[in-house]
């Protein structure tokens, strides 16, 4: 073993050897946007420009002809479950690797989520969604996870004709394609997230995007308290609806952040590419790849290790490749299943008995347990796999070193 090729927790060399690339993710013209949303003198969305403004740039973005502004990707998601006309006692499946943002909605409007496995791209696919409708199935979150697009076009080729509708999660999909054609355009409602933790941010915020009109007053209505504001307001507060309003300061930042969101998720999907490429036939270790006809624009990548191969363990690589100075993690709590709220099924904590635990005892009698035993795949991938972050700001050193420094740990512990 050469010097360079001690592992840095053993007292070697880091593979990274400068500081990783930063930025101002901010840089545009969001300070002069918020400038002139205070000179408004309103900052409510019904009276100013900005969230409208917004609105009108993600129907450019996205080729859809309606987009409903609200306060977060979990608010996106719920209404997507609105437009999709879940109920109580619905079964809506989604896959556990996700964040609770993607279930929430289900559990508020008193539906039931079902957990569907994934495929070793951590997406769901039409043979995961297949094996978990019932009679009582009546929409599926597709989450396309990290960047990169699952197969929605069949998996909407499986639900269409069974009436069961299909809502795509796209908070960590900024930019992703599936051939050719953005996610979030494929089914009855894509849902975005703008918050810190996306490609694009304002801080909090979502939006809905959306191709018919009925479902784009329903879901409109449903995030305004269901003023029927931006109507012939026949309905003025004649149904229940959330107060999900996104702000002026909000939609603000958002145009600021729409004007470059092209650019942001072009060069996430270079340095991802590269990364990938770069660990093109790794020992030991199945690196995360896009789908066939999948443009991925890479907001995290994994790794998953083959134990067989490897003299370590996923956790002790783990150590060993942060050592090194690399922005690696467990994946192993990317999980719904094992969480409290699935696994004590306690809903609201202020109550007891019966309703504590609705939607998932349902007054038929049904009552929904939860096992990561029952999606293999997830429970392989949660054993095995480690999340690389990465941001729009590496260089092509960063890439290089991150690349070099997962090979000298693989080397080190290979068989």
């Amino acid at each position: 073993m050469t010097a360079a090729s001690r592992l840095a927790i053993h007292g070697g060399p880091k593979a990274k050897t400068t500081p990783y690339g930063t930025g101002n993710r901010f840089a545009g013209n969001e300070l002069k946007y918020l400038t002139d949303a205070l000179e408004q003198n309103t900052l409510f969305y019904g009276t100013g420009k900005w969230v409208k403004r917004a609105c009108e740039m993600m129907q450019e973005y996205l080729g859809l002809p309606y987009v409903v502004a609200c306060t977060s990707g979990t608010a996106a998601v719920h209404l997507g479950v609105v437009a999709a006309g879940i109920g109580p006692g619905d079964e809506v499946i989604v896959t556990p690797n996700t964040d609770s943002g993607s279930a929430i909605g289900i559990i508020e409007e008193g539906a039931v989520p079902v957990f569907c496995d994934c495929e070793w791209s951590l997406q769901p696919s039409a043979r995961t969604v297949a094996e978990k409708i019932t009679d009582r199935t009546r929409a599926v979150v597709v989450v396309h996870l990290a960047g990169h697009p699952a197969p929605v076009d069949e998996i909407l080729e499986l639900c269409r004709p069974r009436g069961i509708a299909v809502i795509e999660d796209c908070a960590q999909s900024w930019g992703t394609r599936l051939h050719d054609k953005r996610v979030g355009t494929f089914s009855a409602a894509g849902c975005f997230s703008i918050n810190d933790f996306k490609h694009i941010s304002t801080g909090d915020g979502g939006f809905v995007a959306l191709s018919d009109g009925d479902l784009y007053r329903r879901v409109h209505n449903y995030a305004d308290k269901h003023y029927d504001r931006f109507f012939k307001t026949e309905l003025l507060q004649a149904h229940h609806g959330m107060c999900y309003r996104m702000s002026e300061l909000l939609g603000a930042v958002a145009c600021a952040q729409l004007e470059r969101v092209e650019q942001i998720t072009s060069r996430q999907h270079d340095i991802g590419e590269s990364l990938r490429q770069q660990l093109s036939g790794l020992g030991g270790a199945r690196v995360l790849q896009p789908i066939a006809g999948g443009y991925a624009t890479y907001w995290w990548t994994a790794l998953f290790v083959e134990p067989e191969a490897l003299t370590a363990g996923r956790d002790e690589i783990v150590k060993a490749l942060q050592a090194e100075g690399l922005p690696l993690g467990s994946y192993g709590k990317y999980d719904l299943i094992e969480k409290p709220l699935f696994q004590k099924r306690h809903v609201r904590s202020w109550l007891s008995g019966p309703r504590a635990a609705y939607p998932f005892d349902q007054p038929d009698g049904r009552s929904y347990h939860y096992c990561v035993d029952q999606t293999p795949i997830h429970k392989k991938a949660l054993e095995t796999g480690m999340m690389v972050g990465m941001t729009t700001f590496w260089t092509d050193q960063d890439i290089a070193e991150t690349a070099a420094g997962i090979r000298k740990v693989f080397q080190a512990y290979a068989r």
